[in-house]
């Protein structure tokens, strides 16, 4: 791997600028060497440098700019985005937008975050509609919205809210942008405002919805139909596709404003790419193993985890291009992180356990009294 990583090293660079005292400088280190441990528990109560007190004071209490965190994160993904395009001005892989909600599941009682903790699915805990950014080997989480219950925004409407935070340089180009998203977004109001903004979508569908004829669709014969759904002002083609992953097939239904052919399932199945995001996310950076009581605290470690996950991202955009098809080794990018900028932390750390080995050790060489 190439260990200059020079986009990681300077968005990290800038993010050491939101944070004024050098106490502060140091708990994020402290912090984010949990979080590139890559396993997936960056719990303070692991820390050694730094007691676990202080790091739930950085989090909760200490007082640096949140803002300021992100806007670094936003600038450095675009800049990114912006050299892809650049490197490729002939032929510029099309942008695709990808929102879906995802659950983090939690037991106990968080007074403090009340109204952001709800059941849905059967899961209770907190849930985030997350808008995802691909574009050829780029995979950039660009924004989330927190669904606060029945009787507030839809998921639905909090989607809509992400798509606003698009630059309008990624909805430029040759190739219009494409939007994919679950049966869960089928509203007709999201439908409609996306194409509004000249977004194609590719959305899923239930298999009871029906024409406006009164058909329901399972019932069509023919992939690609073209047809008029009941509440949906714009024409929509369905498709579908078969499923294998249980012992009977199952059948998926898609639709969108354009003609599918003869290959919804390959379409389809590219949303599938956000569902590996948040296995990444939150088995490797630990996305969902937050503790905190705050707000605060937990919009802190939601957003901490996310530059993790972004510095490795950087750092893979370093390296040479890996064989089409092949995932990134999340736990090799995230050590190369580690090491390359905040080593010191790690060094500590084992000088900490060194001292502590010995001590042990001196102990059981003593003559007994």
């Amino acid at each position: 791997m190439n260990p200059k990583n020079a986009r990681a090293r300077r968005l990290y660079s800038d993010i050491l600028t939101c944070f004024s005292r050098k106490q502060h400088r140091d708990s994020f280190q402290v912090f984010l060497d949990l979080l590139l441990d890559g396993s997936g528990r960056p719990l303070p109560t692991r820390a050694t440098v730094k007691s676990p007190s202080a790091i739930s004071r950085f989090l909760n209490h200490t007082i640096w700019d949140l803002r300021t965190l992100c806007r670094f994160m936003r600038q450095a993904a675009l800049q990114l985005f912006n050299d892809t395009w650049k490197h490729a001005p002939h032929q510029r892989p099309r942008v695709e937008f990808l929102v879906d909600l995802t659950s983090l599941e939690k037991a106990g009682k968080f007074p403090g975050l009340s109204d952001w903790m709800h059941v849905l699915n059967a899961v209770n805990g907190v849930h985030l509609v997350v808008l995802y950014i691909c574009c050829g080997d780029l995979k950039l989480p660009w924004a989330f919205q927190i669904w606060r219950g029945k009787g507030t925004s839809s998921p639905a409407a909090l989607a809509l809210k992400l798509l606003r935070t698009v630059p309008p340089v990624m909805l430029q180009g040759k190739r219009r942008p494409r939007l994919h998203a679950d049966g869960g977004f089928e509203s007709a109001e999201f439908i409609e405002a996306v194409l509004e903004r000249e977004i194609d979508i590719v959305i899923g569908v239930r298999r009871n919805r029906t024409l406006a004829n009164g058909t329901p669709i399972h019932e069509l014969m023919t992939r690609g139909y073209k047809a008029q759904l009941q509440g949906l002002k714009p024409t929509m083609y369905v498709s579908w596709a078969w499923l294998y992953r249980n012992k009977e097939p199952e059948q998926r239904f898609v639709m969108s404003n354009i003609n599918l052919g003869g290959k919804p399932a390959r379409v389809g199945k590219r949303r599938w790419r956000i569902e590996g995001f948040f296995k990444t996310i939150k088995g490797r950076f630990g996305l969902e193993r937050f503790a905190q009581h705050s707000k605060t605290g937990v919009m802190r470690w939601w957003c901490l985890s996310g530059l993790a996950y972004l510095l490795c991202h950087l750092a893979d955009q370093d390296v040479p291009p890996r064989p089409p098809g092949t995932w990134p080794d999340w736990g090799a990018l995230a050590r190369t992180v580690r090491f390359s900028f905040i080593p010191e932390v790690r060094r500590r750390a084992l000088q900490l356990e060194l001292a502590e080995l010995d001590a042990f050790q001196d102990a059981l060489s003593a003559p007994a009294p």
